[in-house]
């Protein structure tokens, strides 16, 4: 069973060898996959790359090396475990501000599902085109998750969420956010809290406007996973 404490969840580093059965292989090496618990087996292990990566006609996996690294899981596509248990987090902290756009109606803000890119720890973390290039985007909550204030975008990679039709933009810095994305006409909310307390699957973001004084719009931003 998985756990959505970033001090209790482990990954696996791992060198690994698949066969496809029309033809040719694949080799991978020092590749990391989170997994759900603190251990798993060779076999296991051989289904969550081939899930990872979205491999198609996949004959044998062989794990030739691997080795098991406690730290805090990044998202890797196909390898959620699931508690069945409801969470709610709370989003919104002091520098929480949004952008916008006038008559946003609420199926554009609520109940989306989160395409997360972490990058914790990046020598840039910024989320270029390639970062976003593999994620479901259309009708999704973008998170970009830096643990920075500056920027979290690129042009390029606002450009790929206009072209691809993200529902919405989000993320724990607070910008500058492209031009592009405001003028396009999607919701961007930026300077949020609590990311680290996500599970890394599941999750579906909640952003609702409500009416206050006159200045920067005021939003309530959570994130419901599991049940």
């Amino acid at each position: 069973m998985g756990t959505s404490d970033p001090a209790a969840q482990w990954r696996v580093e791992c060198d690994a060898e698949v066969v496809f059965g029309n033809g040719g292989s694949l080799r991978t090496e020092g590749f990391r996959l989170d997994i759900p618990g603190d251990d798993i087996s060779d076999a296991e292990l051989g289904e969550l790359l081939v899930r990872h990566l979205g491999l198609l006609m996949e004959e044998r996996t062989t794990i030739t090396r691997k080795q098991l690294i406690r730290e805090p899981h990044k998202g890797s596509r196909g390898t959620e475990g699931s508690s069945g248990e409801r969470t709610v987090v709370d989003l919104a902290g002091e520098a929480t501000t949004a952008a916008l756009p006038d008559g946003l109606e609420l199926e554009r803000s609520v109940d989306l599902p989160v395409a997360r890119v972490r990058l914790l720890g990046a020598e840039k973390p910024v989320a270029d085109r390639l970062a976003l290039a593999a994620l479901e985007l259309a009708g999704h909550a973008v998170l970009v998750h830096t643990g920075t204030d500056g920027p979290f975008l690129t042009d390029e990679a606002a450009e790929l969420l206009v072209e691809r039709g993200a529902a919405l933009v989000a993320s724990d810095a607070r910008g500058p956010v492209p031009d592009l994305l405001p003028r396009a006409g999607g919701p961007v909310v930026t300077g949020l809290a609590n990311l680290d307390a996500l599970p890394p699957f599941g999750t579906r973001l909640h952003a609702v406007p409500f009416p206050g004084a006159d200045g920067p719009p005021r939003v309530r931003v959570y994130a419901v996973a599991g049940g």
